[in-house]
């Protein structure tokens, strides 16, 4: 008889459990949310901290729950899915083979039968013991869960059957090589036909089933996906809507009405400048203390208010022009008078770089003795440069920077003030106009002087000139017979060339100076000058200290012949009055005039001979005053006509170390650029 059953109800537990677990957390969290008695812990006396954790706990709480509810479900899913990988799959699959197996070996019982080929007979006998190892599989595979009970039943019915098939297939096949007629074989080939079909059809049937059972737990398991995907969220959910109205329901009691307080604090103080002091609350209570403290910041700030007022108005009141640069020489601020004077508006001048209001003949000397010093953290003193206006026009300005530092030493800002000097120049350069003038009335007097000296020395000089001619012959005649003639032709000798080179500076003195200015720098003018003095040095033992602070690139633009003659002059004093391998110190460097402010060259001639008697130290440049035997009191009077022609002035002091010092203070001209001292 066929084996038949009833198909068994689904083994996955249903979501009637599920829906009493969501109903009970929707009802607890509904009730915790909801009921009032339970805000109350949000507004008893404590700590913000405390209140924060409380709603985190609640949370926590919430989410756990939705965990451990997640957890179970996936645990049970996986549990089902073992199930279906380890026995549905499996018994699919062995089904599948046996059916097919049973068909080829029908199939080959079939051909030996009508054929009588004994071979076909052995090879599907050979497959019977397939499908019994196959049957037995499936069998040990059913008892691994109770649930397929009837499954392994209806198997162990299969195998019975079959062994009643194979033993009955073997006999009939086996025995027959040729057509027997016999009634008794005939029987039996019925039955095993009639068992044949039977066979088939149940497994046929166990093979759709099983196959049937895995497609209908697949859906089962996407259903339950599904379902546990929503659950969850809805739990989520659930718990999301839980804390955010216990959060809401405690923010608007302790952060929001006192935030709002406080925000009515904040728009009053800045529309009226009237600053309420909050009431005493909770020292524990943080908004509390939020806004004590912010009532003592506003009253902080009002007194910086008051402070920044004043010092922007001292700012704006400035003569002269403020830029505050970034490390990166970026301004980020100046004030009304350096945005007037550049022709731009505030908002376009921050966030420029310097260098692009600075004109291009003088962006050199303002980056390698302004910026470069500042950045260096030292401080730079009116440094002459010109800035570049809107207008593309040139302005004289003087420009004075210093760093300003944080606390860890670092660069924080550039503090620059820069004057204008337009209406300076224009009063340097009247005065320059009316100094030209003086000299050229001075230079007139000269020249007559000039005139009158050159006549007179010239009508002097012939007769000194044969004097000095006939006391020469006379003592080459007389001066071998007589020692007392010889020595007083050669005193008289002597004196006449004194008057010759007086004749001569009195000329130089008296004929105005035609000045050829060029461009020549301090080492060489010293160079050509210590080759006109190298015999004297040399006499006398002297050593020269020359010390260059002007650099070898700067220009000096002067007379050089003139101011060779000069350095000469003052040079040869030192090394006169100097004690034999005594030093002369000669240096060269630039400061600034107390009178001015402006920058100029200033050249030192010190000696550590005995020095200048005070009382002659005002006479030193007047002509015809000596000190010095021999003489002629019109060597300084000329270094001081010569420097003066260039617009500078040389004095002569002690020098608090000994000996004498000659100071020449030379103007730096437009073309020559300064540099700090």
């Amino acid at each position: 008889m066929p084996c038949t059953w009833q198909k068994r109800p689904d083994a996955i537990p249903s979501a009637v459990s599920r829906k009493n677990t969501s109903t009970i957390i929707w009802q607890t969290a509904s009730k915790g949310t909801m009921n009032c008695k339970l805000s109350k812990i949000f507004f008893v006396a404590g700590s913000i901290r405390t209140k924060v954790w409380i709603c985190v706990l609640i949370a926590l709480v919430g989410y756990f729950i939705a965990t451990l509810s997640s957890f179970y479900s996936n645990s049970r899913q996986a549990e089902r899915l073992a199930t279906l990988q380890t026995i549905h799959f499996p018994l699919a699959r062995l089904s599948d083979e046996t059916v097919n197996t049973f068909k080829n070996q029908i199939a080959k019982y079939e051909n030996a039968f009508l054929t009588g080929e004994t071979d076909q007979a052995i090879e599907g006998n050979h497959l019977s013991a397939t499908i019994l190892q196959l049957l037995e599989q499936m069998k040990k595979v059913s008892d691994q869960n109770t649930i397929f009970s009837p499954e392994a039943a209806l198997i162990d019915e299969l195998q019975k059957q079959y062994n009643e098939f194979y033993q009955l297939a073997a006999e009939v096949y086996l025995r027959t090589q040729s057509i027997e007629t016999s009634l008794e074989l005939q029987q039996k080939v019925q039955h095993l036909g009639n068992m044949q079909t039977r066979l088939l059809n149940d497994f046929l049937d166990l093979s759709q089933h099983l196959a049937h059972s895995v497609e209908q737990h697949i859906q089962d398991e996407r259903r339950h996906a599904q379902t546990n995907t929503l659950f969850l969220g809805l739990l989520f959910v659930l718990v999301l809507i839980s804390a955010t109205l216990i959060s809401r329901c405690f923010a608007n009691r302790q952060l929001i009405e006192p935030l709002t307080h406080i925000q009515e604090m904040v728009v009053r103080f800045t529309q009226t400048r009237e600053i309420l002091r909050p009431p005493q609350g909770n020292q524990d209570d943080e908004i509390n203390n939020l806004a004590a403290s912010f009532w003592s910041m506003t009253e902080e700030l009002k007194q910086t208010m008051v402070s920044k007022s004043y010092v922007d108005n001292i700012i704006k009141h400035m003569s002269g022009c403020l830029m505050v640069l970034s490390s990166d020489r970026t301004l980020i601020k100046i004030n009304n008078n350096a945005a007037t004077l550049l022709g731009f508006s505030e908002e376009e001048l921050l966030g420029c770089q310097i260098d692009e209001f600075i004109s291009n003949d003088t962006i050199t000397v303002f980056k390698n003795f302004g910026l470069n010093v500042l950045a260096r953290g030292e401080e730079v003193n009116n440094l002459e440069i010109c800035l570049m206006t809107r207008q593309r026009t040139k302005i004289p300005a003087l420009f004075s920077g210093s760093v300003m530092r944080s606390p860890d030493r670092e660069i924080e800002a550039i503090i620059c003030v820069v004057n204008d000097i337009t209406q300076r120049k224009k009063t340097e350069e009247m005065l320059r106009k009316v100094a030209v003038e003086r000299a050229l009335a001075k230079t007139a007097s000269l020249a007559a002087i000039g005139e009158l000296t050159s006549s007179i020395a010239h009508e002097m000089r012939n007769p000194l000139s044969s004097i000095k001619m006939n006391i020469q012959t006379i003592q080459q005649n007389l001066g071998s017979k007589d020692a007392l003639f010889s020595e007083l032709a050669e005193i008289t000798c002597q004196q006449s060339l004194r008057l010759e080179t007086m004749l001569n500076d009195l000329l130089s003195y008296g004929k105005p100076l035609q000045l050829n200015l060029s461009r020549s720098s301090f080492p060489e003018l010293m160079q050509k000058t210590l080759v006109a003095i190298a015999q004297e040095k040399k006499n006398k033992g002297v050593i020269l200290e020359i010390n260059n602070s002007l650099g070898d690139d700067l220009p000096l633009v002067v007379d050089v012949e003139l101011f060779i003659r000069a350095f000469t002059n003052l040079i040869l004093n030192a090394i006169q009055w100097s004690p034999k391998e005594g030093t002369v110190q000669i240096s060269a460097r630039i400061a600034q005039s107390q009178d001015d402010q402006e920058n100029q060259v200033v050249i030192l001639v010190r000696d550590n001979g005995p020095g200048i008697n005070p009382e002659k130290i005002g006479r030193l440049f007047q002509p015809f005053f000596t000190t010095r035997e021999g003489g002629t009191g019109l060597g300084l009077a000329n270094v001081r006509k010569i420097i003066e022609y260039h617009g500078g002035m040389v004095t002569g002091n002690n020098s608090p170390d000994g000996g004498a010092v000659f100071t020449i203070f030379l103007p730096l001209l437009p073309q020559q650029p300064a540099m700090r001292a």
